[in-house]
């Protein structure tokens, strides 16, 4: 194809050739410090993994289907997978959890993806969009409508997670090839699938790893059990203490630690790591846009020095567990009229875990059902208006809200942008679209802490948004994965073996931490954390945590 000349020229000059089509023009082109992609296939027909892998154990048949495209997501686990084929078509996989990002964008007529809106933003120099950037204000989140269908540039399109691109001349078609399962597993049926689903998760990247493995080791059941499981390589543990004296994070993490033969702990006390809110007039490499722990990203790069400099060539880090291994309580107004004995057991605990009254629990979980449209007319008029109590918690997602010093004109471009969007749910059930947004919003944030972690020389991989880990937690009913009266009941019942380290009942907290910082005299960082702590923008609590 003609058209294809400048295009192909234009990407050769944002990173490596890292493959070519047998045309001799540009397939895939890398950045200079990533790891080449492992192909199989040849000519006409190939796939291409870019990423830490599960398996390399790719088998190319002669005619792609949805099932084979499942097939390579189970052996990959979590990563970039491109396929070439036939007639100069090119398909972008993206991963279920939306960990794994897609990115549209043509170019000198022809259609090209890639894993970062960045690189395509400067390769047809796209505006930033302003309405993207208004949104991108509210708190926790932008509606999932936005964020699955913009991107921080204009004429450059996201792929839905759970979706294939295929890139045919100057067209892009996007179709689903993975959709959430019915959760109507048991508890002990869905962690028989949890626990092969995170082992293989874990140990087949370990496995194929070229160097030594590193875990960042929190004190939680969730980066409890990846140590666990990743103790074969004799990782290094990275533990971050806290500066609350009451915090027991580190105390559970020495415990894990403890039994793992082979392996070191690496403690970055409080007097060795940045303060929160320090270097905030730094900017975070690697960033497609701003980024949710820029508080805390002198943290990260002082993290990422101390593993580039033993050399780590994969890390692991457990986010994405409490998304993944728990359900929001949106299922509740579902179980109560399903199980009404068992629905008022877990109302009663979730009530109790919030400080809420139990009668207000149960009238909003007894509310006729809002519809998925209706429920957006409401985050759009509601912008300015922070919307509390058990309401916000039942509903399809976390209320939307801008702080108070967000401008009438973003308030009116965020709106306008809900308005225009398709009231398209990701799934009709609201306990499982409620699931499924938390997730994905979850790993849309790891996606970008994972971008710094490489930019500072550390590949990092996330096993709890791996395609079988996803799949075997929604598969388990949520009442039964989630248990006001038991943490994670989904992970402990999965590894029984582990029961004394993964019997925590608590969980840790940033707060002296955050007044540390506050209290910081030096620096712009410090000084705009306390203005906007005293007032000029207004927190917001995430209804949806379990």
């Amino acid at each position: 194809m003609a058209a294809a000349g400048p295009a192909a020229a234009a990407l050769s000059t944002v990173g490596v050739v890292a493959a070519r089509h047998p045309s001799g023009r540009p397939w895939l082109v890398t950045a200079a410090q990533a790891p080449p992609p492992h192909i199989v296939g040849g000519g006409a027909r190939a796939v291409a993994v870019l990423g830490a892998a599960v398996s390399a154990e790719l088998r190319v048949t002669r005619k792609r289907s949805q099932c084979e495209v499942q097939q390579w997501a189970r052996q990959t686990g979590s990563a970039h997978v491109v396929t070439s084929e036939p007639g100069g078509r090119v398909c972008a996989v993206a991963d279920a959890a939306g960990f794994r990002r897609v990115f549209t964008a043509v170019a000198g007529g022809v259609a090209v993806a890639a894993s970062h809106a960045e690189i395509l933003r400067r390769l047809i120099g796209a505006p930033v969009d302003r309405a993207w950037v208004a949104a991108k204000l509210a708190s926790p989140e932008m509606p999932s409508v936005l964020r699955q269908a913009r991107s921080p540039f204009v004429g450059v399109s996201p792929v839905p997670a759970g979706c294939v691109a295929e890139l045919e001349g100057h067209t892009v078609r996007v179709r689903p090839w993975w959709g959430p399962p019915e959760p109507q597993l048991s508890l002990s049926e869905g962690a028989q699938l949890l626990r092969d689903a995170l082992t293989r998760a874990v140990r087949g990247r370990a496995d194929h790893g070229a160097g030594p493995v590193s875990v960042q080791l929190s004190g939680g059941l969730d980066s409890a059990a990846i140590a666990l499981l990743a103790a074969e390589s004799a990782p290094l543990l990275v533990t971050t203490a806290g500066a609350s004296p009451v915090d027991d994070d580190l105390a559970w993490a020495r415990r894990v630690a403890h039994e793992i033969a082979g392996g070191e702990h690496r403690v970055l006390g409080v007097g060795e790591t940045p303060p929160l809110f320090a270097e905030l007039d730094r900017a975070v490499a690697g960033m497609d846009e701003p980024c949710s722990f820029a508080a805390g990203a002198a943290r990260q790069r002082h993290a990422a020095a101390v593993l580039a400099e033993r050399g780590v060539a994969l890390h692991a880090n457990g986010q994405g567990g409490d998304e993944v291994l728990l359900a929001p309580w949106a299922f509740l107004p579902g179980l109560l009229h399903q199980q009404p004995r068992r629905g008022w057991r877990q109302l009663r605990g979730f009530a109790a875990l919030r400080g809420l009254r139990v009668c207000s629990v149960l009238r909003a979980a007894m509310a006729p059902p809002v519809s998925f449209a209706r429920w957006l007319d409401g985050a759009r008029a509601g912008l300015r208006r922070e919307v509390t109590g058990p309401a916000a918690a039942l509903g399809w997602e976390a209320p939307p809200l801008l702080p108070e010093w967000a401008s009438d004109e973003a308030a009116a471009l965020a709106a306008t942008a809900i308005a225009e969007a398709a009231p398209s749910p990701l799934h009709h059930d609201v306990a499982v679209h409620a699931a499924l947004t938390r997730i994905r919003a979850s790993a849309y944030r790891a996606a970008l802490y994972a971008d710094a972690m490489a930019a500072a020389g550390v590949p990092t991989v996330m096993p709890f948004f791996d395609h079988d880990v996803l799949t075997a937690c929604l598969s388990t009913r949520a009442d039964h994965r989630t248990d006001p009266w038991t943490p994670k009941p989904l992970l402990r019942q999965a590894f029984p073996e582990w029961e004394g380290l993964l019997a925590r009942r608590t969980k840790g907290h940033y707060n002296t931490d955050i007044y540390r910082g506050l209290e910081q005299p030096e620096g712009p960082g410090a000084r705009s954390a306390r203005r906007l702590a005293a007032g000029r923008a207004r927190p917001h609590r995430a209804p949806h945590a379990a």
